[in-house]
């Protein structure tokens, strides 16, 4: 942004010291504006780039928790099966010990 400077204008009476006065405070009004515009440009810099840094973050972190997920359906399955086996041998060894 940038501030305008109004030139001293003279006039009748105390007009001329009036737009001075009102120039003046407006160019450190303008001023004090733009610093506080510049500031929050650059607070709102480094919040974007944090938000893409943590979106990214995300991203892995989804793509970690499906490879978790998989792993642990096949985890499952694989207990499953283990427990179909244990209890189709208990059964065999129980119809072997029955006699028949």
């Amino acid at each position: 942004m940038k501030t305008e400077t109004y030139a001293e204008i003279h006039g009748i009476g105390k007009t001329g010291q009036t737009l001075k006065k009102f120039g003046e405070q407006q160019n450190e009004l303008n001023a004090q504006l733009t610093a506080q515009v510049e500031t929050l440009t650059n607070q709102l810099e480094k919040a974007m780039q944090r938000i893409a840094q943590l979106e990214a973050e995300q991203e892995k972190n989804i793509a970690r928790f499906g490879r978790c997920a998989a792993e642990l359906d096949e985890m499952q399955k694989e207990l499953d099966r283990l427990r179909l086996t244990t209890k189709l041998n208990t059964n065999a060894i129980d119809r072997i010990a029955k006699g028949g």
